[in-house]
């Protein structure tokens, strides 16, 4: 048993060792590093409105259709928003955002928004 347990730990430990896996010295280009133009972040800011003018458009169909309430459209709606500002503000460089904010679901007991999704509740 402890010849099978020391292979089983050591085996994986030697194969990510091994030249073929490891992983290389230089991290991949941090897109921060790359700016766009101006006409680059002019198309990109379009097409960014366009999806934020959609999703507020299915916010108001879940509101319709008495999936959610009209404080909880409305919260929705202000994330959006900030979402689109806090883009903007970044230049619209691809990228995970803010990691504290957790895709929005975390407990915030100051804003009222609880761990589900906004949609089903």
């Amino acid at each position: 048993m402890a010849i099978m347990l020391a292979v089983a730990i050591g085996v994986p430990i030697v194969w990510a060792q091994s030249e073929n896996t490891q992983l290389p010295t230089k991290a991949p280009s941090n897109s921060t590093e790359k700016q766009l133009t101006e006409a680059q972040k002019k198309q990109l800011a379009d097409l960014y409105s366009k999806i934020a003018e959609l999703k507020k458009q299915i916010v108001d169909k879940y509101l319709e259709f008495g999936i959610i309430d009209k404080d909880r459209a409305q919260l929705i709606k202000q994330k959006i928003d900030q979402i689109e500002k806090f883009r903007a503000e970044k230049g619209y460089l691809p990228g995970f955002g803010d990691s504290k904010s957790h895709g929005g679901f975390k407990s915030k007991k100051s804003k009222g928004l609880d761990r589900k999704c906004p949609f089903t509740q």
